[in-house]
């Protein structure tokens, strides 16, 4: 039998796929990635390999010369072991964050800073702040408990997961109808506002309660649990039809970092359904693959607007978004030129409220709007420490009751305002931009203009400053078709290079000026 072996490049990872492994990429001896060979590749070319893409969220750390380690994790036969030159540049590869913490690829593609990394106090903060979430779900009504990779990392170890980075409980609802599970789920985390804390909803029944803490903060997910005919499902992934009551109920205690903290009755049975018969051998390439019928019926039921989250999320509640510049945008001083003074502004996608702040210091009234709530703080926080005229609030624009809910107020005010979105379409998926197009509709039936700046195709291949993320780059007369089609119509359009110059970036841009006027 010849002896297996890897090949790596620039592209990514090639093995042999013949026979499922579960495959670990190591730099400098520190594990970072791991993928399954079978499942995570794909044939290139007529190589016997089959590659495994790097990750998109690692490829901005492949910078100079890294020693790869590529291995199988259960037999530990090593495929590759020695040094590759990702470009010309003289730097070593290294996978950390600011601090010099290691990062990881996560089942989700992000790089995250895993808890074999983190502190004990940080470990204890969100400790505390799990044991406090369970009291406070149990005291609104529902049969609350730890789940996924927390109860997984007390059963197996008695601590969290080394490569997991949050925490995460979950409640046996004792509704029956979607309806009144996504209710119940909003009331409960109206009980966590109220406690003080920030949130984050992904779906009608799992939202996030973010904890922060001596490293820049940790989330707890909490997940709806439910019953509906004889199939039990447990968002986000899991529906089983060997699910018992008495798995659950009544609730048990685990040990986790040597505390009691509430867990199912029966741990070991819970995480069976959760995550099949090998749940006890640690497999970090491990991902959640539920029937597709499976998905369609929670997308229907609670979820479907979740949209894409994956890398803003962790960008702004990190310390990534340090990087964006404070400065505003050339866009935003061209708008500024086009607008007459003192009219509104309302900037969908503000992220760090860099644009939508300068447009407050011109004496503008501005509401800025971002997916993302630790974004949407920090520059209102700004904005009352200034005394600017400028509000921020999140928006999800896969969310259609947030969208209806925005076009109608806008739609209502004494002068339309314009509105601003500044690289916003082409980090939207379908759903998102066509929504964007009936806020549109609805705010500026009686005036106004809808400002848009974006990435076209002939920007696919450029480098960019602030790491990889979903672009869907867009081609001008496509984007002017659908504005079209959605009853607008264009009084500006221009593209090129030079538009949006940012240190060494010249990304080929378009920017459009859109009416909705009846």
């Amino acid at each position: 039998m010849a002896e297996a072996y890897a090949i790596v490049d620039h592209a990514g990872v090639a093995v042999d796929a013949s026979e499922p492994a579960v495959i670990d990429v190591l730099f400098d001896g520190q594990w970072v990635w791991s993928f399954q060979s079978e499942r995570d590749t794909r044939k290139v070319g007529r190589a016997a390999q089959q590659l495994a893409p790097w990750p998109a969220s690692l490829r901005p750390f492949l910078r100079g010369t890294g020693h790869v380690t590529v291995r199988e994790r259960f037999s530990e036969r090593t495929l590759f072991d020695g040094d590759y030159a990702f470009d010309d540049g003289a730097g070593r590869v290294r996978v950390v964050d600011r601090a010099g913490r290691p990062l990881i690829v996560d089942k989700a593609g992000d790089l995250q800073c895993g808890f074999a990394a983190r502190g004990q106090a940080t470990i204890d903060v969100l400790l505390d702040a799990v044991e406090d979430v369970l009291a406070r779900l149990a005291g609104a009504g529902v049969d609350a408990f730890l789940a996924y990779g927390a109860l997984l990392g007390a059963v197996r170890d008695g601590a969290f997961i080394p490569h997991d980075s949050d925490a995460d409980v979950a409640y046996l609802s004792r509704h029956t109808s979607p309806v009144d599970i996504a209710r119940e789920s909003f009331a409960l985390e109206r009980v966590m506002i109220e406690a003080g804390y920030w949130t984050w909803r992904f779906c009608a029944g799992d939202f996030k309660v973010i904890v922060p803490d001596p490293e820049g903060g940790r989330a707890i997910d909490v997940f709806a649990g439910f019953v509906v005919g004889d199939v039990f499902y447990l968002l986000p992934e899991v529906a089983s039809d060997a699910f018992r009551t008495d798995m659950v109920l009544p609730l048990g205690e685990v040990e986790l970092h040597g505390r009691k903290i509430t867990a199912p009755a029966d741990p070991e049975a819970v995480l069976e359904i959760t995550y099949g018969p090998g749940w006890r051998i640690p497999d970090p390439s491990f991902k959640f693959e539920a029937p597709h019928w499976v998905h369609r019926r929670l997308d229907g039921w609670l979820r479907g607007n979740n949209g894409n989250h994956d890398h803003w999320w962790p960008f702004y509640f990190g310390r990534s978004q340090e990087t964006v510049p404070t400065e505003p945008s050339p866009f935003a001083r061209w708008v500024q030129d086009q607008e007459p003074p003192g009219s509104a502004i309302v900037d969908i996608g503000t992220g760090t409220g860099r644009d939508a702040l300068w447009f407050a210091r011109q004496g503008r009234d501005v509401l800025g709007l971002d997916y993302i709530p630790a974004a949407t703080e920090r520059a209102g926080h700004h904005a009352r420490d200034e005394g600017l005229p400028a509000r921020f609030r999140t928006l999800n624009l896969y969310d259609i009751r947030q969208v209806l809910a925005l076009g109608g107020e806008l739609a209502h005010r004494d002068a339309p305002p314009a509105l601003y979105g500044r690289f916003l379409i082409h980090a939207l998926e379908d759903g998102g931009r066509h929504n964007l197009w009936r806020i549109a509709g609805m705010a500026l039936r009686r005036g106004g203009r809808f400002y848009l700046e974006f990435r076209t195709g002939l920007d696919a291949v450029a480098e960019h400053e602030f790491g990889e993320h979903f672009r869907r780059y867009l081609e001008p007369a496509a984007v002017i078709a659908e504005i079209e089609a959605s009853g607008g119509s264009i009084e500006h359009c221009e593209a090129g290079h030079g538009l949006a110059v940012y240190k060494q970036e010249d990304p080929h841009v378009c920017r459009l000026v859109a009416v909705w006027k009846r």
